[in-house]
């Protein structure tokens, strides 16, 4: 993932830095190859769950038949590998145990019914439409499982009805980016408090996308919304950038991959925004 970028050169000379690193590493210290599928309790895959070593930069996601191959460096054998997925009890399992079949159970989920009165609605927009695009950020194909996103202030109690935002480079042919939206810990996201909000964009498109959230969602303060990337097509190919926005002291939040840290960095909020309710 680049997290911002002026000139197309650079993207490119930080790409060409990458694969050096990554190769030199390789020979050095040697990978071995985690593959596996992961299930409910029916034996029915589950696709798009995080499987991950936690604050070490290595992770994935699962693809819709529920399976996962990942790249681990030899000594990194006894750290804990994360399989999660929204609605799933999450697992753990030292690296060199890992099964080939992981079982997920379900989760016991609460859920608090949404009232809405109609004769008290109001509706507001928060964050930005911006289509600015003087600093980028995004996904290559090598990204899944990265998250990248900013904070929105919440007022008052209020029902997130649809998010926006404006995509100005994309080269997949189709792509599935799931929705997270954070409550906000130490500055940081913290509880994921929803994830199965998920958009498909096909076609290369670009330019202002925006989507109704599946379920109502209320909120009672600030949050931190991210997109993650958890498909895309072709598989060994492309990438999807989207627009950031002036004041480009303000911070934008992205992670690397499946349970690598949450950072933020100065370079400009993502151009996205939400249209709520109270």
């Amino acid at each position: 993932m680049r997290k911002h970028i002026k000139l197309k050169i650079k993207g490119i000379s930080l790409a060409i830095l990458a694969i050096v690193v990554i190769s030199f590493t390789e020979a050095i210290y040697g990978q071995i190859s985690i593959t596996g599928k992961i299930v409910d309790e029916m034996n029915v895959p589950i696709p798009y769950a995080n499987v991950g070593i936690f604050k070490e930069g290595i992770g994935t996601v699962s693809n819709r038949k529920g399976d996962f191959e990942l790249n681990i460096p030899e000594e990194l054998l006894d750290y804990n590998i994360s399989i999660s997925h929204v609605g799933f009890e999450p697992l753990s399992f030292k690296v060199k145990e890992i099964p080939q079949n992981i079982e997920l159970k379900r989760a016991l989920i609460k859920l608090d019914v949404v009232t809405i009165s109609a004769s008290e609605i109001k509706e507001k927009e928060i964050g930005s439409r911006s289509k600015a695009g003087l600093l980028i950020s995004g996904f290559s194909y090598k990204d899944l499982g990265g998250e990248v996103g900013r904070k929105f202030s919440i007022k008052q109690t209020s029902i997130i009805e649809r998010i926006g935002f404006h995509v100005k480079y994309n080269s997949f042919d189709s792509i599935i980016l799931r929705l997270n939206i954070y409550s906000i810990e130490k500055r940081l996201p913290g509880q994921l408090l929803s994830g199965n909000n998920f958009i498909t964009i096909s076609d290369q498109k670009t330019g202002q996308m925006e989507y109704i959230l599946r379920d109502l969602f209320e909120v009672h303060e600030d949050v931190i919304v991210t997109i993650e990337l958890v498909e895309h097509f072709p598989l060994e190919t492309g990438y999807i950038y989207f627009s950031q926005v002036p004041p480009y002291l303000g911070k934008m939040y992205y992670r690397e991959t499946s349970f690598d840290k949450i950072k933020k960095y100065i370079g400009g909020p993502m151009s996205m925004y939400l249209m709520i309710k109270f």
